[in-house]
């Protein structure tokens, strides 16, 4: 029989290998025998991101960063889907927790031009999620998602502004990067993060 820390690295393998079920009922089965792996909550919660099931997602990366704080990627992927959802407030909640990170970390950086977004600051957003990118070298993954991002802020910076004649009904509402749920990789980080 596997034990709990076989099943986990069984599971990260599938999920590397693109076999989401294989790895979804493998992290299941190292749940059962170790329900507070938080590692493993957080694969199975990125998978059921890419598979679109984000209510449960959120909810699972909820309570791997409950069990261990120290899971940055949790934190920002959860923060992520919340961001993709509209949700600002509660992306920026989540997010709070990346700020003892620092400017020399892609995961801050990547958070802050995203929020910077909001604010309708396209050129900032493009800076910070340009040397996140620079600074990620081990996600790829994830850089692909904020180069989908960069292409969307650039989108953004080069739409005319809407003209007196005819305000856009959200003229003074603060633009907000909306990718496509595409953007919601799972990142199968280096296990030891």
């Amino acid at each position: 029989m596997l034990d709990s820390d076989e099943l986990f690295h069984l599971g990260l393998k599938e999920m590397q290998n693109g076999s989401s079920e294989k790895a979804i009922e493998t992290l299941k089965k190292c749940l059962q025998q170790d329900p507070k792996n938080a590692k493993a909550l957080y694969l199975l919660g990125a998978l059921h991101a890419e598979i679109g099931m984000y209510d449960r997602s959120m909810v699972e990366m909820k309570e791997a960063i409950e069990l261990d704080n120290s899971l940055t990627i949790a934190r920002f992927q959860l923060g992520l889907l919340h961001f993709t959802s509209n949700n600002t407030e509660e992306a920026k909640e989540i997010w709070q927790g990346l700020d003892e990170l620092g400017e020399s970390e892609p995961l801050f950086l990547f958070k802050r031009g995203l929020l910077l977004s909001t604010e309708g600051d396209m050129k900032l957003c493009i800076a910070d999620l340009e040397q996140g990118i620079s600074l990620n070298t081990n996600n790829d993954a994830l850089n692909n998602d904020m180069r989908t991002m960069i292409a969307a802020a650039e989108k953004e910076l080069n739409t005319p502004a809407a003209t007196d004649i005819e305000p856009a009904a959200d003229a003074k509402a603060p633009k907000q990067l909306k990718p496509t749920s595409s953007t919601l990789s799972a990142y199968s980080q280096n296990d030891n993060d």
